[in-house]
């Protein structure tokens, strides 16, 4: 970059996007397709294409949709981009030909909120680039639509001035304290809910691009769809909601009087089409589709060689260890204590055939199809997601590729609308995705965690085309779990801890449900031999998808940071309630081998760790009372939140605060690393806060003194967080 000497540029803006999970990505193409219709013209693409496809000197106008992933860090595919910004020979004037605006995506959760998109930001400010628009930061913690919509409806405006401006000749300045005309969504002929037209004729239904398996759309067919996905879902136990409980579900009545006009988002353009080949010789897809967003240094199997229970029957959470054994020929990655990795899941089989009843295609389901952009799309950024082959089979496709438990974006449900004829269902999902009914979306269908599956459960006249599904569900993600061995005392092996996380029926959850990946998991324990560790002579009688504990794919996600100290003399401060202990019995175990190996000096250890019950899901009790006594363990402090001991600290934060003195000592004057792992939206948080107190105290300083001296400490690598939401 360097020079400030302008090469050329686009006439239009280009919009980017950093994307980890997809939601980046799908905001920006829906903020494309808002675009379009407006009049303006852009281009949409990765981030990772600046400086190849879009060099920075040729670029005058820029969007950037950037999410942040784990606790601050950039998306694996701007990582170049940072680089590219960095530079040594960047100048002070390097980008000042460059008008920008940021929308980052966020949790509040996390301590470093939207940080991605706002050390962006700020780069791009201390090179020269102009703001022309106030940047927007969505907190996924409590919706990212309700910053994400109204910015994006200021924007539209924002940027048809400013690029008028740019093509007449006017100079570029900062609009950032420009009054955003933030007026609400785009009002469409569907708003008018009087207007008959909204609703979908079985005529122009008949009519759209779906699967043809040759049905006849009509209510009465539409009813026995529902009854065959209900016969399915009997016949793998899925204990399904009657219709007289679903026509009490909250998410079935009107929440507005008829006659209430709704603005509505701009609907999404659709732009796949699908071709079943009959004629081709049925095939089965052996291949997995691989998480491109993640940072995986490549795929291994393994097979599971033991899994045990850690909590007691009447524990409120059934915790579990699994311990997998790379297979043989395989290629074992090499990891550290402190290090995750994530597991290949599949969607359940039963979901995923219920999926296919509902949506009439189970008699293609096995028949390979080939997908391709639609010839009649109007969508200008239309292309094939990387995640779902061009050739397959649609039950693959369900089961390995697509994100069937994930929640419902607007885009899909505005999308839904289109494909639903009965007029009061129409109507409900029309105030579920309306300005006026944002707190509708976010009590039935976020907080709730629907699913799509729900969705049609409950909505029996939407029978969308599976080609509106595979445009707008994302991709199925691996499971990331944390490390809870060493390599160097369990060679060829590597274990993990987790809840099985259970998911009760509710006002919109139309059937219980496990975890994908702890509930599959957890479904094995009557095969395995926990006390040999070996798999038990049964194996011989599971079925073909049980044989699956025989092919696990996994990958590591190696941590840069979350490791222990290179050097060993450095106190260690860790702080784990619940599964958050996992990396520390693998650093307690790693440090014991390399004590067991080497003399050498091991700083001091501290441990804060917390659970309910003391005698109910005090987890690893054995193995750490063993390092205690083997003084690879110094001090262990552990809190129980449900138990009445009288002075007993219930929470970590509150052992941290009786013990300030010593670890405040230790923080300032010996160099000790802070380790914290867990959840996100509270303890870690409230930890932050402890630490953050001590100092205070036992220095004399503020509070705004003493959180600077943890914020450096962040800086400095030595307080490090693996936490999750």
């Amino acid at each position: 970059m360097g020079s400030t000497t302008r090469v050329a540029s686009y006439s239009k803006f280009v919009l980017f996007y950093a994307s980890q999970t997809g939601n980046a990505k799908a905001i920006a193409e829906d903020l494309s397709e808002q675009c379009v219709s407006s009049g303006l013209v852009c281009d949409i693409c990765c981030v990772s294409e600046i400086g190849k496809t879009y060099p920075l000197e040729n670029i005058s106008s820029m969007v950037l949709v950037g999410s942040t992933t784990g606790d601050g860090d950039p998306p694996d595919t701007a990582r170049k981009f940072w680089r590219l910004l960095n530079a040594k020979d960047n100048d002070s004037n390097s980008l000042s030909h460059i008008s920008y605006t940021v929308l980052g995506l966020g949790d509040t959760n996390y301590t470093n909120f939207c940080n991605f998109g706002k050390t962006i930001d700020q780069r791009l400010k201390s090179l020269g680039a102009h703001r022309f628009y106030s940047c927007g930061w969505a907190d996924d913690g409590t919706g990212l639509e309700t910053v994400v919509e109204p910015w994006i409806a200021g924007l539209i405006p924002s940027l048809k001035n400013h690029l008028l401006k740019t093509h007449n000749g006017s100079d570029l300045k900062s609009d950032e304290h420009q009054k955003n005309s933030i007026t609400g969504y785009v009002d469409e002929v569907l708003n008018n809910p009087n207007d008959k037209t909204s609703c979908i004729s079985e005529e122009s239904y008949n009519k759209r691009n779906f699967v043809n398996s040759g049905a006849v759309y009509s209510e009465v067919f539409r009813s026995n769809a529902v009854n065959n996905a209900r016969v399915t879902a009997e016949k793998y136990g899925l204990n399904i909601l009657s219709l007289e409980e679903m026509r009490g579900l909250p998410l079935k009545a009107l929440a507005f009087p008829e006659d209430t006009k709704l603005t509505l988002p701009v609907q999404p353009l659709t732009y796949l089409s699908i071709n079943i080949l009959d004629d081709y010789v049925e095939e089965k897809t052996n291949n997995f589709s691989m998480p491109t967003s993640s940072s995986a240094s490549g795929i291994t199997k393994t097979n599971l060689v033991s899994l045990k229970t850690l909590t007691r029957h009447d524990a409120v959470k059934r915790a579990m260890e699994a311990t997998l054994e790379f297979s043989e020929g395989s290629d074992v990655f090499d990891y550290e204590p402190g290090d995750s990795f994530g597991i290949i899941v599949q969607n359940p089989k039963a979901e995923v055939e219920v999926m296919l009843a509902l949506l009439e295609i189970s008699a293609v389901a096995d028949k390979m199809y080939e997908l391709s952009i639609s010839e009649t799309t109007k969508k200008k950024s239309a292309i094939l997601s990387n995640f779902i082959p061009c050739r397959s089979t649609l039950r693959y496709v369900l089961e390995n590729c697509v994100d069937i438990r994930s929640v419902p974006k607007k885009a899909l449900l505005r999308t839904l609308v289109e494909y639903t004829y009965d007029q009061v269902e129409q109507r409900r999902l029309k105030e579920l995705i309306s300005k006026e009914g944002s707190s509708e979306y976010t009590k039935y269908v976020r907080e709730s965690r629907l699913s799509i599956l729900d969705l049609l459960l409950i909505f029996q006249s939407c029978k969308p085309p599976v080609t509106v599904l595979l445009e707008n569900l994302p991709q199925l993600q691996a499971r990331s779990y944390s490390v809870t061995s060493s390599p160097l005392t369990h060679p060829g092996k590597i274990s993990f801890v987790f809840n099985v996380v259970e998911i009760d029926k509710a006002d919109t959850i139309t059937f219980s449900r496990k975890g994908i990946c702890t509930g599959w998991l957890a479904s094995f324990d009557n095969h395995i031999n926990t006390s040999k560790d070996v798999l038990t002579d049964s194996l011989s009688s599971l079925s073909v998808e049980e044989n699956r504990l025989n092919n696990i794919n996994i990958y590591l996600r190696s941590n840069q940071t979350f490791h222990l100290p290179g050097n060993n003399s450095f106190p260690i401060i860790m702080v784990g309630p619940g599964t958050g202990v996992a990396p520390f019995i693998g650093f307690l175990k790693h440090r014991q081998a390399i004590l067991s190996k080497t003399e050498t000096n091991l700083g001091e250890s501290w441990l804060f760790y917390g659970c309910r019950h003391k005698d109910r899901d005090y987890l690893y009790k054995a193995e750490m009372e063993h390092f205690l006594k083997e003084h690879i363990l110094d001090h262990l402090y552990v809190s129980y939140s449900r138990e009445n001991f009288n002075n007993h600290p219930k929470y970590v934060q509150e052992s941290i605060c009786l013990h300030g003195a010593e670890l405040c000592s230790l923080i300032m004057e010996k160099s000790a690393r802070i380790y914290v792992c867990g959840d996100a939206k509270n303890m870690a948080k409230e930890v932050f806060e402890a630490f953050v107190s001590i100092i205070s105290v036992h220095r004399d300083l503020s509070a705004t003194e003493a959180r600077r001296i943890i914020a450096q400490l962040q800086v400095e690598r030595r307080y490090l967080q693996d936490v999750w939401s």
